[in-house]
């Protein structure tokens, strides 16, 4: 079992710790699956503690599939402690304990019951959020990437799906960051990575060069703003045409992406940001080419349109058969499971109707 060592503050900090393989399960019942994971070698699954009956989310990483070399199994085992070691924030899901036997890694996460963003957006049936949503939405997640910046971290890979809006629907402290496989400490130091992290349309024009730095967490932040209000992407998916193994650093197909990427324009035509130009100003600072031209996340809460007291979410509630046909069809609540949405009447009343009123 690793040591725990202390930081400049005097706190204990933690580390990754080793069990033998009969370890784990003394300590958790693992349960049911939470959702399919699109990585070979992974799962996440619900789980319970035994000490004090907790329930938790535990993702299980297998050590014979889940790194293609040591030195990516480092830079993960960097983030992971870094993870461990962050202070609590309430906009941030916490990481409890990671552990590893000679067959995998368990890590050990707080149970986010909720729904995230994609999945939300499925359910709305191609409806964007309105202004005052995104605005809320995205106060709740400039305030928790500040909180991993000014702790010297990057998340590398910010999307919808790794966005959970709480069971209660959107307001103060209802939205949390989830899965940071991709976290990084960070200095200006930093050397340029070898490979291209995150997912197409969220990556900046710089981490096609393998740097990253808080401003590219910024960029895909603009990138999840202009999807919820607008209803699309801002960039044509066709750029993004790379194959599994293109995706490192120097690689033709990646100085390719990065090319295209540049000379894209953004469309900031649409009538919603005609009628909301602050929205406008902002979401196209945070979209820069230049990593140096975007507002740092704590810049962000700043501008006007974040401090505007009169752009708040509206009380109205539409009912659901406005929003879309109420009919029984499977979905996938994520960290909620899967359920037929007409049997869970309260799946509409604590997830859903509060939230419907922010799509057009």
């Amino acid at each position: 079992m690793a040591v725990a060592d202390k930081d400049a503050k005097g706190r204990k900090s933690q580390s990754i710790q080793t069990i033998d393989d009969s370890g784990f399960a003394k300590r958790y019942e693992l349960g049911a699956e939470v959702m399919p994971s699109s990585n070979h070698g992974m799962e996440i699954k619900h789980a319970k503690r035994h000490s004090d009956q907790q329930s938790v989310v535990v993702k299980l990483r297998c050590k014979a599939h889940c790194f293609q070399s040591r030195e990516e199994e480092q830079e993960w085992r960097r983030g992971a402690e870094f993870m461990l070691n962050l202070p609590h924030n309430v906009g941030v899901a916490r990481i409890f304990e990671v552990l590893e036997d000679s067959r995998a890694f368990y890590i050990v996460m707080e149970k986010a019951d909720g729904i995230d963003l994609f999945e939300l957006i499925l359910l709305a049936k191609g409806r964007s959020f309105n202004a005052n949503a995104v605005r809320e939405i995205l106060y709740e997640v400039l305030q928790a990437l500040t909180h991993l910046h000014e702790h010297n971290g990057i998340h590398r890979d910010l999307k919808l799906e790794n966005i959970i809006i709480g069971a209660s629907g959107l307001g103060p402290k209802s939205v949390k960051l989830i899965d940071f496989d991709t976290v990084a400490e960070w200095t200006p130091t930093n050397p340029p990575g070898i490979e291209v992290l995150g997912t197409d349309q969220y990556i900046a024009q710089e981490g096609y060069k393998g740097q990253y730095s808080p401003l590219t967490d910024v960029f895909a932040v603009g990138v999840i703003g202009y999807r919820l209000i607008v209803g699309r992407f801002p960039f044509q998916d066709e750029i993004f045409d790379d194959k599994p193994g293109e995706n490192w650093v120097g690689s033709p197909k990646m100085e390719e992406i990065s090319s295209k990427l540049k000379q894209q324009k953004v469309n900031f035509n649409y009538p919603v940001f005609n009628e909301n130009p602050q929205v406008a100003n902002l979401l196209s600072s945070m979209l820069q080419h230049n990593p140096h031209h975007r507002p740092t996340a704590k810049k962000a809460l700043e501008h006007e349109w974040m401090a505007d007291s009169s752009n708040k979410p509206s009380s109205s509630v539409v009912s659901l058969e406005d929003a879309w046909p109420l009919k029984a069809r499977r979905i996938d609540f994520g960290l909620l499971g899967h359920a037929e949405v007409s049997c869970l009447p309260f799946l509409h009343h604590m997830i859903i109707l509060p939230l419907i009123s922010f799509f057009h």
